[in-house]
């Protein structure tokens, strides 16, 4: 349903949130869920504000032995979240593949820093760059085709939320544009020398000027939040969550630009419903059970983000939360995979349900490469015990599948979705809400992060 052309492809801050959300609020009302922001002035949703900052124009500057070349707009490009940014002849730390923690904080510190971009995890890395010190971060990118898609999805505008903007500065810079400068033996030198064990980044000759400039703007949108109160409020609450947002179109220009999102996250949100509507329909739980359908997951997690900084009840009562993601993937029987194992105590909880539901655990170590890019991630570090449970990351075969034909593309449509294993994995995860909303069956202290 949510993926349907009705919703217009569900932004934040459009019409598509606005159908989306009434549409979601009906459907929960009728189960038998209230309003769980507990917030008189705000009941269902409550807001979420978020800065937009839209690339206007950039500049970057190489300068080496008094000659400055500054790059075309295919070589080198720049943004900023604020409306102005600007740092003249910085020193530059080349640290190809290696972490942060690998190079340290005191050769990081007050660099531009560039390093290799083309994997999974480049922009956890670079956010670690920045909390050591970097003064900016560039990607390394192979040509002017790389750029212009990655410069392309930015230029769709980067979101804050309000109060939190920052004054960050990244971009992307070619490896033509970069041996412009340093020459292609010597560009090449280094980068074979960053492929080379215990590399901890080079400094490079030459300093760089960057100048970043965004038009600013405001968005609107909002967390759906509903509840189940239990027969015992006072002994902790279970929390299920899922995005509902998604990109709106994805193709502009195309015959069909819509961006439906079917699998991501129509899907998760869905599964969260039936959830919802099964436990009310039947017994109620001893412990509160929240709904929280978040906004903006696709533009940082910012949703989640802004349910820890005002949340709906207190972050230490629940005793956990499960995450709904992107669960149309896997068939029926598919083994099914923790993002988040070895993290929370609820390990053993989640092996049990499964084993009396007939299915094998997956690949913990692969689906757990999506830790960071899921909202369970933010309660994790507010120590709340969050997982996903699913199939659809336990084989990587299958998921890179979807990734290549469908993730976040027009592509993600209702019309030949796999639905098998994501109604095991809505069983598994109303399983597991009844076993965490227990008292009986699982008390507070079987959660260690919520204490």
């Amino acid at each position: 349903m949510l993926a349907s052309d009705a919703f217009a492809g569900r932004r934040p801050g459009t019409e598509g949130e606005q159908q989306t959300l009434r549409y979601l609020v009906r459907e929960w009302q009728g189960f038998g869920l209230e309003s769980g922001t507990n917030d008189p002035a705000n009941p269902w949703f409550a807001p979420v504000d978020l800065t937009l900052s839209v690339p206007a124009s950039s500049r970057v500057t190489l300068l080496s032995g008094g000659r400055a070349v500054t790059l075309a707009g295919d070589e080198g490009r720049a943004f900023t979240v604020g409306p102005r940014a600007l740092l003249a002849a910085a020193p530059v730390l080349y640290v190809g593949p290696a972490r942060a923690d690998a190079v340290g904080p005191a050769a990081i510190a007050g660099r531009v820093v560039v390093m290799d971009w083309g994997g999974e995890d480049d922009p956890t890395r670079r956010d670690a760059y920045y909390a050591a010190g970097a003064a900016a971060v560039l990607g390394l990118v192979r040509d002017a085709r790389a750029l212009t898609t990655l410069a392309d999805l930015r230029h769709r505008g980067t979101y804050a939320l309000a109060g939190q903007e920052g004054d960050l500065v990244d971009g992307f810079i070619t490896q033509g544009g970069l041996a412009r400068v340093m020459g292609d033996p010597a560009l090449s030198q280094r980068m074979r020398d960053a492929r080379r064990a215990g590399f901890a980044g080079v400094r490079l000759p030459l300093q760089i000027t960057i100048e970043a400039n965004s038009t600013p703007g405001t968005v609107r949108t909002h967390n759906l939040i509903g509840k189940l109160p239990g027969r015992r409020p006072d002994a902790g609450a279970v929390l299920v969550m899922a995005h509902w947002d998604h990109f709106g179109t994805c193709a502009p220009g195309a015959q069909s630009p819509l961006c439906r999102g079917a699998v991501d996250n129509a899907s998760g949100v869905a599964a969260m419903s039936e959830i919802a509507r099964r436990l009310a329909a039947g017994p109620r739980p001893d412990r509160d059970v929240y709904f929280l359908a978040t906004t903006a997951e696709e533009w940082g997690l910012l949703g989640a983000h802004a349910f820890v900084r005002n949340p709906a009840l207190p972050l230490g009562t629940i005793v956990a939360a499960l995450n709904l993601d992107t669960i149309a993937v896997a068939p029926r029987g598919s083994a099914v995979a923790i993002i988040g194992a070895r993290m929370t105590g609820l390990d053993g909880a989640i092996a049990a349900a499964a084993a009396r539901q007939g299915r094998a655990l997956g690949d913990n170590d692969y689906a757990s490469r999506y830790l960071r890019r899921q909202d369970g991630w933010v309660l994790l570090g507010r120590d709340v015990p969050a997982v996903v449970v699913t199939s659809a990351f336990a084989d990587e075969t299958r998921f890179a599948r979807f990734v290549e034909q469908r993730y976040h593309q027009a592509s993600d449509v209702p019309q030949g979705i796999e639905l098998g294993g994501a109604a095991q994995d809505t069983l598994l995860n109303l399983d597991l809400v009844r076993l965490f909303a227990d008292p009986a069956r699982w008390p507070a202290s079987a959660s260690p992060s919520a204490q």
